[in-house]
């Protein structure tokens, strides 16, 4: 379990960087592909944090995990490219249906070319019960197993057509990140 949580971190990690260094340029919408490039600005070997800079000036620290084991070649000056997928997909549940369980997959790898890199994915299903939706905006409001409520933009109004509050749907969000590194000259 703690190789999966560590694993899930750095993959939201990698992602939040990505978005973080493009957010002057990009807005990230489900199913849309970012990439963004930074450069290594520093390398903190035993606390595994790599500190990013985007073009903007802009830095972040990433946070490595053991298990990836290349970290040490790395350079400072190397160019690291994120590349980040999100994904929201949602299935209308018909009253009666039985509950079904949460899932959740995590997949990283790293990369066996000549310079260190990793592919991270996330995927997670859960019902969830509509509480509102805003087909002006459009958006929807939904409640968690938790308790926990959460507001989404929708992309498509129709999209919402069949939908109203009270309704279980099934939500599938998938997140993956690629980060490859170019050396630097």
């Amino acid at each position: 379990m703690m190789r999966v949580t560590r694993q899930v971190a750095i993959g939201l990690m990698a992602a939040a960087a990505a978005a973080h260094l493009a957010a002057q340029t990009t807005v990230v919408r489900p199913g849309q592909v970012v990439t963004v490039t930074a450069t290594i600005g520093r390398i903190d070997l035993p606390t595994r944090f790599v500190a990013l800079r985007g073009d903007d000036g802009s830095e972040l620290n990433v946070f490595v995990p053991s298990d990836f084991t290349r970290l040490n070649e790395l350079r400072v000056g190397d160019t690291v490219t994120l590349t980040y997928y999100e994904s929201i997909v949602y299935r209308l549940k018909r009253r009666g249906a039985t509950k079904p369980r949460v899932s959740e997959e995590v997949a990283a790898s790293e990369t066996t070319g000549s310079l260190p890199g990793a592919t991270l994915s996330h995927q997670l299903t859960e019902s969830v019960t509509v509480k509102s939706i805003d087909r002006a905006s459009p958006s929807i409001t939904v409640t968690d197993r938790r308790g926990r409520t959460v507001s989404r933009h929708v992309e498509h109004a129709s999209d919402l057509d069949d939908v109203k509050p009270g309704d279980r749907i099934d939500i599938t969000y998938t997140e993956a990140v690629l980060a490859t590194v170019t050396r630097a000259k």
